[in-house]
């Protein structure tokens, strides 16, 4: 009785929406939940002024320029950067000013990061290659 039914449902094409129709909502929900906004995950590391968690998000070599420190470094040479940052200037707020993408691989955020004593203009740039999104370039400015 139940495989006749089934049968039927199958001559008519019922089941093959239903199939097609649940296979596009699992990618679609699949999708969204992979790719968090990965500036909102930045900038919630910044106003931790958390260096290590940040980190995950650094492509294998970092172009940073935090104050008077300029150049190209690795992941560890980064995290170091930052957390003395960080560790002399503690996270009072962050506030995003401006953001967006400049192509379809490319987005960036402007944003305020107030210490009790100092005010900086913190810029980055998130590229995304081989559909891995990281910070390729992260710039902190006393302002």
């Amino acid at each position: 009785m139940i495989k006749t039914n089934i049968n039927r449902l199958l001559r008519r094409g019922k089941w093959h929406s239903i199939i097609l129709l649940s296979a596009v909502m699992a990618t679609v929900m699949l999708f969204s939940s992979a790719t968090k906004d990965i500036c909102a995950e930045i900038n919630k590391c910044i106003l931790a002024g958390d260096a290590q968690q940040l980190s995950k998000y650094f492509h294998s070599t970092v172009e940073m320029s935090v104050l008077k420190k300029e150049g190209y470094f690795s992941r560890v040479q980064a995290v170091s950067i930052l957390s003395e940052f960080f560790k002399n200037n503690p996270p009072k707020s962050f506030s995003v000013k401006q953001g967006g993408s400049n192509s379809a691989n490319t987005k960036f955020s402007i944003g305020t990061y107030e210490s009790n004593s100092s005010s900086f203009k913190i810029y980055y740039v998130v590229k995304r290659e081989q559909n891995i999104e990281s910070i390729h370039k992260l710039t902190i400015e006393k302002r």
